[in-house]
């Protein structure tokens, strides 16, 4: 808009009219709010003058707008201006005229509306001004208006701007520490208030100034009642805003707490409220100073949360509802009444002190259970109904905490929180199940909310008790009342819960009573009610029927009639949510898969209905899986007249866009197919093998693996489709097995797919062909042949596993044929294919005997001598997969030629590598396997010959602790008694394999060598106190993979194991060295590999046991020295400092150390590259940042970081500006969108 417009704008500003006045205004604001408007000096000068005036205006409306324009304002004109506009208002406020008042307060608004949107090169000086002016202000004790504001702006600014005053911090407390004296109550609630806002940014000294003031007032003892409230509600705000910082005033202020709480005068529940929350914040700002008061803190949330003096215990009745008649209760009115009651809100405190104990100290959980459990269940008849929330609340972490520190103690331990709440389940039931009878909606709520928290923490804890709470459920499922449709879900969602949680026949006896509520709540129209209540049916139908094999009780017949005309009465209706459109679909699905046969006359029906939903594009996807559960049915359900349709639905589905469609379409085609495939109409499966044919490729692994394993269903229903398979999907699958990326299901069912083709018996798929496309795929003919770059290595392991299981069921002569032919590829020039011919020998000798093969192993012993290094390693390997299909035949050789290479490292660890692949495969077979492991004298000769392989080159070393380590998973007693002896060897070297053993001795399942490394494993980790730093980092690298498979292993141990990894993350000077290179010197860590393994090992120490690490102050200084170390040391530093804020015991320990952590993390953010760096440099140098950032970010969201001004400071001047901003932003974008995926999965 032009000037003159705005000029305009501004006369009409002054109009006498008031209706102009208004629209004038608005109108201005509206330009002031574009982007694009500029002001010049001159323009500036009338605009500030115009809304300076306009804030006088007489009419409310118009000064509100004129307001608005002052925020607006402020970010568009220059900093004098501002300064004259604040100064303006700071006078206004601070006026001593008592008249008028409306002035006072619209000004008191614009300065608030300053502070809010000052910021930039404006926020000081304004800052400034504004204090020094609101201090004045505060002066006028006799003023009650303009000290009352003057409070409230000096609060706000504080608040925001007390980091940039250091200068008025002594003079604000010095003026504000008398009026904690005022007899005026809301004069004390102010001043308070504004202490609080300051208090973070206060020096450490200033602190515990302001502390020791109030702690000193509270010790003096003779404060008037209203006087002392303040004093003890400071203390409280105080800490609460300063948290871990005002932790060293505990010793003292824990007592007067509790000493105001008990001494308070009959009535003043205030004070006893106001000192509960001062302990609490106690709790949970510094844990760790007030753990030495918990008894004492305990003792005090148990006392209070049974506080009803108005309420004598034996008013209830023994079912816990209240006694006396209606009667006495008007009688008693005049003399009493609730209304005056104010001991709910001490009640309501205490609940809230408990939960915060529960939550800060979980390694005292057992303590605080035994003690707290009964009292919290006895407070369920709570009278107060927002009371009884709190108990349920606390009662509800105690539960989830009981969960969370459960896998620390052994199950069978009678002193464990879970059994001691196994204990209390049947008392705990009674009460809840007198609670679901209450007239409050709100409370039957929370105790629904309660049960289903038991239920998640201890499945199955209903089981003895369900009769009881049966008719709270029906009552809620039936309830009229206006909240009912949040009680109806509270209710269904843990019905549901219970009934997965619990065998089928714990509430098969039930489920005719209970179908009555469920099914009405079916009728529901909220959909949210509806969608729950068709979960629960569908959970339902698994309690009716278990086994579908099995007749149905005949007292369940009119239960399954009954659920199914409910459940078909929403799955016919059209007008309704998605939600319940999907749930009635699968619910439908479950009902008729499981009791099919009680519905056969209703069946077609569905069937209709369900193929119209699948032609929906709304409904498809549910419908898909639908199909795929009646697929999977046990039952015949006469599915044959719909197949047709239905198949050639759920192809043309295979080209949609939608993946988890594709998937879905995918595994229910499988499933029919295999129930029905010898009916399927042969242009069906035509056109079905066309377009799941498409889907093979290594673009998604997960699509390519549901195609082939729906062409193998399909192979083995109709033989006859050979033919199609061979033309269609066996191209697809040959170009797959050269993707170097093919692993996991996609390789297994691609594997599948060679013998099941050979099967057959077509002439298309004869074993011979399938077997000379699998080798022309590896040896890359298709490219031309030769090609041995990473890709094609890769795919030749996956052609020689394809080969083998195609060649090894086909029989002997197949196998002895197959052999012949890889014996001549490996006299070929061709590299690629002598490589492929040796790991197709390996894979086959893996799978069976080839010992009646003539010169198998004379040729792969040759191959050990190749000029060529990866036909050197694929001969290892066949060595290795050769000698597994007879242990006796092969064995020795492998054994006599390591020994005969002792003297030549290459060739030795070659043949290390081929028992390395004997001990694994043997290891590895199953017990039910006929082919035989080591023999006692052949483990004996492999041990001999390992343990004198200790001593040899490195890369040799690293095999035979592997070898070890596997070998002991099969002869456990043997091995470890050897290694033990190994543990006092004065070979550093043997010493390093004998700990190195212990990696590969650990398995995610429960193994036999369990029990026997237990009682030894404190020795071999102990050598992390051993001299020489490999033997060290061997014992660290063993302790890692301890605790990531079988922490219990090594739990009682780590108090004597903790400090020697400690010492290992340190930086040690004389590890460090400096080498001469003439121009240069080059200084070298030797120690750096050590300290990046020791912090590898703490991070997975803080994932797998963090309650061991979370409160101790050597790990968060360890964790603070690796901040400092170098790059790679960071990286994981970076990470723990990121789980160790997330975690609820992690974070109070971070917030005591957070000052402390600001310097290294800005040093990091702060570091320059060299100018010549080199991109490698430079991109690690950025996955650093963001590393950081990550942390910086983790802190930044720990509840309470605000009061830590060093880390506020650091933020502003570091994290939020210049180019790391805009990196700080996508790394919060990052971490929100993973919430995100977290919570949709």
């Amino acid at each position: 808009m032009s000037a003159a417009a705005i000029n305009v704008i501004l006369e009409k500003v002054a109009s006498k009219d008031k209706d102009f006045r208004y629209m004038a205004t608005s109108d201005l604001l509206n330009e002031l709010s574009k982007d694009t408007f500029q002001v010049d000096p001159e323009l500036e000068r009338k605009l500030c003058n115009v809304v300076a005036v306009q804030l006088e205006d007489q009419s409310g409306d118009i000064s509100g707008l004129a307001v608005k324009c002052l925020g607006v304002l402020v970010r568009k004109v220059g900093e004098a201006r501002v300064m004259e506009l604040v100064k303006g208002l700071c006078e206004k406020v601070a006026a001593p005229s008592k008249k008028d008042s409306s002035s006072r307060d619209i000004a008191s608004i614009g300065l608030k509306t300053v502070i809010e949107v000052a910021g930039g090169s404006l926020a000081h000086p304004a800052a400034a001004l504004i204090c020094s002016r609101m201090l004045d202000g505060v002066t006028q004790k006799d003023n009650f208006e303009v000290l009352t504001d003057s409070l409230d702006i000096l609060t706000d600014v504080v608040a925001k701007f007390g980091h940039l005053l250091p200068e008025q911090h002594a003079t604000i407390v010095q003026l504000l520490q008398p009026y904690l004296d005022d007899s005026r109550q809301g004069i004390r609630k102010r001043a308070l208030h504004c202490i609080g806002a300051l208090s973070p940014c206060l020096s450490d000294a200033q602190l515990d100034a302001v502390a020791q003031h109030k702690l000193g007032q509270l010790k003096g003892g003779a404060l008037k009642p209203d006087t002392a409230r303040s004093y003890v509600q400071g203390v409280g705000a105080l800490s609460k805003a300063v948290g871990y910082r005002f932790g060293r005033h505990l010793t003292e202020a824990v007592p007067l707490m509790v000493q105001y709480g008990q001494k308070a005068a009959e009535g003043d529940d205030e004070l006893r409220e106001y000192a509960l929350q001062a302990l609490e914040s106690f709790v949970s700002r510094s844990p760790a100073d007030a753990r030495p008061f918990l008894e004492q803190l305990l003792a005090e949330a148990l006392r209070y949360i049974k506080y009803d003096p108005n309420y004598a215990a034996d008013d209830m009745d023994e079912d816990g509802g209240e006694g006396g008649s209606e009667d006495d209760d008007d009688g008693s009115e005049e003399e009493y009444s609730d209304d005056e009651d104010m001991s709910w809100k001490v009640r309501r405190a205490a609940a809230k002190l408990l939960s915060a104990l529960v939550h800060a100290y979980p390694d005292q959980l057992a303590d605080i259970y035994s003690k707290a459990a009964g009292e919290l269940v006895a407070r369920f008849r709570e009278r107060e109904e927002n009371v009884k929330a709190d108990v349920f609340a606390a009662y509800c972490d105690l539960l989830r905490q009981v969960g969370i520190v459960s896998g620390r103690y052994d199950a069978t331990d009678p002193a464990s929180p879970l059994q001691l709440l196994l204990r209390d389940v049947g008392p705990m039931l009674k009460a809840a199940a007198r609670q679901l009878a209450d007239k409050s909606p709100k409370t039957r709520m929370g105790m629904f909310t309660v049960l289903r928290t038991l239920v998640g923490v201890l499945p199955g804890s209903v089981a003895d008790h369900v009769g009881m709470l049966v008719p709270g459920i029906l009552l809620a499922c039936k309830d009229k009342s206006a909240s009912s449709s949040s009680l109806k879900i509270e209710a269904l969602t843990f019905l549901r819960a219970a009934m997965e949680s619990n065998a089928p026949p714990v509430f098969q006896q039930h489920v005719a009573q209970l179908s009555s509520g469920v099914f009405a709540a079916v009728g529901e129209r909220y959909y949210k009610v509806a969608a729950e209540a068709l979960r629960v049916c569908e959970q339902m139908v698994s309690v009716i029927r278990p086994n579908p094999a099995a007749p149905t009780a005949p007292e369940l017949a009119p239960v399954v009639a009954g659920m199914f005309s409910c459940i078909n009465g929403r799955l016919a209706a059209q007008d309704q949510d998605q939600e319940v459109k999907e749930c009635a679909i699968l619910c439908m699905a479950h009902l008729v898969a499981t009791c099919g046969d009680l519905l056969s006359a209703e069946v077609p029906g569905v069937l209709k209905l369900l193929l119209e939903r699948l032609r929906n594009e709304i409904t498809r996807l549910p419908a898909v899986k639908g199909f795929a559960i009646l697929a999977q049915s046990q039952l015949e359900l006469g599915l044959d007249g719909a197949l047709e349709p239905v198949i050639a639905e759920l192809t043309s589905f295979l080209r949609k866009a939608n993946r988890l469609l594709r998937q879905a379409a995918l595994a229910a085609l499988e499933a029919l197919v295999a129930k029905y495939g010898p009916s399927l109409d042969p242009a069906g499966t035509s056109a079905l093998l066309a377009e799941s044919s498409s889907l093979i490729s290594d673009a998604d692994l997960s699509i390519a693996a549901l195609s082939l394993k729906l062409a193998v269903t399909l192979l083995r229903q109709q033989p006859a489709v050979a033919q199609q398979v061979v033309e269609r999907v066996l191209p697809a699958g040959l170009v797959l097995v050269r993707s170097p990326l093919l692993q996991g299901a996609a390789l297994a069912e691609l594997q599948a797919l060679f013998p099941a083709l050979a099967g057959t018996g077509s002439p298309a798929a004869m074993t011979e062909a399938l077997l000379s496309a699998l080798l022309d795929e590896g040896r890359g003919r298709r490219d031309g042949g030769g090609s041995t770059d990473g890709s094609a290595r890769q795919a030749q392991h996956s052609v020689a596993q394809c080969c083998a299981v195609l060649v090894v069921p086909a029989g002997q002569a197949q196998v002895d044929a197959t052999v012949k032919q890889l014996l001549q590829m490996l006299k070929s020039a061709d590299q690629a294919s002598q490589r492929l011919a040796l790991l197709c020998l390996g894979e086959i000798g893996r799978r069976t005997d080839l010992s009646s093969a003539p010169n198998v192993e004379s040729a792969v012993n040759a191959s050990l001598s190749s000029e060529n290094e990866d036909i050197r390693a694929a001969a290892s390997l066949a060595l290795g997969g050769v000698a597994c299909g007879n242990l006796g035949r092969f064995l020795p050789a492998l054994l006599q030629s390591i020994e005969g290479a002792s003297g030549q490292s290459k060739q030795q660890y070659l043949l290390l590598q081929a028992l390395n692949e004997v001990v694994t495969t043997v290891s590895a077979r199953k017990a039910a396997d006929t082919r035989a492991g080591f023999t006692e004298a052949q483990v004996q000769q492999v041990l001999d010959l390992l343990v004198s392989c200790s001593r040899a080159e490195e890369e040799c070393r690293n095999v035979v602790a592997e070898c070890l380590g596997r070998l002991a998973l099969l002869h456990p007693s043997e091995v470890l008694a050897r290694l033990r002896t190994g543990l006092s060897s004065d070979s550093e070297h043997t010493r390093c394999v004998v700990v190195g053993a212990v990696k590969y001795m650990v398995v995610d399942k429960p193994h036999p060598v369990d029990d026997l490394l237990k009682d030894c494993l404190l020795d071999f980790l102990m050598l992390m106190k051993d001299p020489d730093r490999h033997v060290r980092k061997a014992a660290v690298v063993a302790l890692s993979a301890v605790v990531h498979h079988k922490p219990g292993l090594v739990a009682a141990g780590l108090e004597q194991l903790l400090p020697l990894l400690y010492d290992q993350t340190a930086i040690k000077p004389e590890m460090i060295r400096t080498v001469d290179l003439g121009p240069f010197k080059h200084r070298i860590d030797d120690g750096l590999e050590l300290r990046k393994a020791a912090f590898e090992c703490l991070d997975i120490l803080l994932t797998a046991l963090p309650h061991v690490l979370q409160q101790q102050p050597d790990f968060l200084a360890a964790l603070e020295s690796g901040l400092k170390d170098h790059q790679d040391v960071k990286a994981p530093a970076h990470l723990m400092l990121v789980k160790l804020a997330a975690s609820p015991g992690g974070g109070p320990a971070v917030l005591s150390q957070l000052d402390k952590l600001v310097e290294p993390l800005e040093k990091t953010l702060t570091a320059k590259l060299k100018s010549d760096a080199v991109k490698q440099e430079v991109d690690r140098h950025e996955e650093l940042l963001r590393s950081c950032l990550r942390a910086v970010d983790a802190l930044n969201r720990l509840p309470g970081s605000e009061a830590s001004a060093p880390f506020t400071g650091f933020l502003k001047r570091t994290v939020m500006s210049g180019p790391l901003r805009e990196k700080f932003l996508a790394a919060q974008a990052e971490r929100q969108e993973a919430e995100g995926e977290a919570m949709e999965l």
